[in-house]
């Protein structure tokens, strides 16, 4: 007689006693009999996943080979700093050059107590990012207030291309005056002081 897969053996018919084994699949479970694997809804385990290798801030899994970690997310940190006003240094102005012909026309610049130094890096104390190429990018020249002779001077700072006030060449440090012109590679200046005889930060300045 052959066996219909649909029918028991006729032995296990006579005994009446239908066996049933389950068989634990060692891909699928993990832990022990106390410890059974959680069976989702709708359907057994056939399978697990692990994101195995080494990520900038993982942790290592507990019990995994060394060199491989589990992905654990982390909340994005706020790199957003606030600058308070009261943090902020202040330099008193001393003056200010203002581009009168040249790439930055109608753009300005002030000008501190003390030394400034002048050309197109953003470290310069004047930087001059206009665009006009011809202006070194450091010590181009100098412009200087000295606050106890309330005077203004302009020199330049060894470089090829000359600095000129008016249509002379400055080959020495110079007084620079109100409404002066100079001119610092192919971009010209007009000066307009703050400080001066009328007035200086060292003043007590009386109310309005």
């Amino acid at each position: 007689m052959s066996k219909d897969p649909r029918h028991p053996d006729d032995d296990d018919e006579v005994a009446g006693n239908k066996k049933t084994r389950l068989v634990m699949r060692p891909d699928v479970a993990e832990g022990g009999a106390s410890d059974p694997p959680a069976v989702p809804r709708g359907g057994s385990v056939i399978g697990t996943t692990r994101l195995v290798g080494t990520f900038p801030g993982a942790t290592p899994a507990s019990g995994a080979p060394t060199g491989q970690a589990t992905v654990k997310m982390r909340p994005q940190q706020a790199k957003t700093q606030v600058v308070r006003e009261g943090a902020v240094d202040i330099e008193p102005v001393a003056g200010w050059i203002v581009v009168v012909k040249g790439p930055g026309r109608g753009g300005f610049r002030p000008v501190f107590v003390g030394m400034n130094s002048v050309g197109r890096a953003p470290s310069q104390r004047i930087s001059l990012d206009f665009g006009d190429e011809s202006i070194s990018r450091e010590e181009h020249a100098f412009i200087t207030y000295d606050d106890e002779t309330r005077t203004f001077y302009l020199q330049h700072g060894g470089k090829s291309n000359l600095v000129r006030l008016g249509d002379k060449p400055v080959l020495q440090p110079t007084e620079l005056k109100s409404g002066d012109q100079f001119r610092i590679g192919n971009t010209t200046f007009r000066f307009f002081p703050c400080c001066g005889p009328d007035f200086n930060w060292s003043d007590e300045v009386k109310d309005a």
